[in-house]
């Protein structure tokens, strides 16, 4: 299951982030956590997912984090277009394409 840590999210954020993972077939759960790094949060997130990929939001930024990538470095860094984030996590987990 892929991991969604989220810190005070913007609830349209994560509806269309879910509805990514959700076209792509991934299942997920979402925790609520105290940070607000939303690079710690992606990070932590593909670390404790059994699926290595993670997804870290904080109010409207998100990230996309692969396990053993840099914390510093996540595959994506967004603050819009939040569908394509949840799309592109599903398809990191897939070994698909990005779009």
């Amino acid at each position: 299951m892929l991991h969604i840590y989220e810190a005070n999210a913007s609830p349209e954020a994560l509806k269309e982030i879910c509805a990514g993972l959700e076209e792509e077939g991934i299942l997920y759960s979402i925790f609520s956590k105290t940070s607000a790094d939303v690079k710690t949060l992606a990070f932590d997130a593909a670390n404790h997912s059994k699926l290595r990929v993670g997804i870290g939001i904080a109010v409207s930024t998100a990230a996309l984090q692969i396990r053993n990538c840099p914390i510093d470095k996540p595959v994506f860094l967004i603050d819009s277009d939040y569908r394509a984030l949840g799309t592109n996590a599903g398809r990191a987990v897939k070994g698909g394409v990005f779009v």
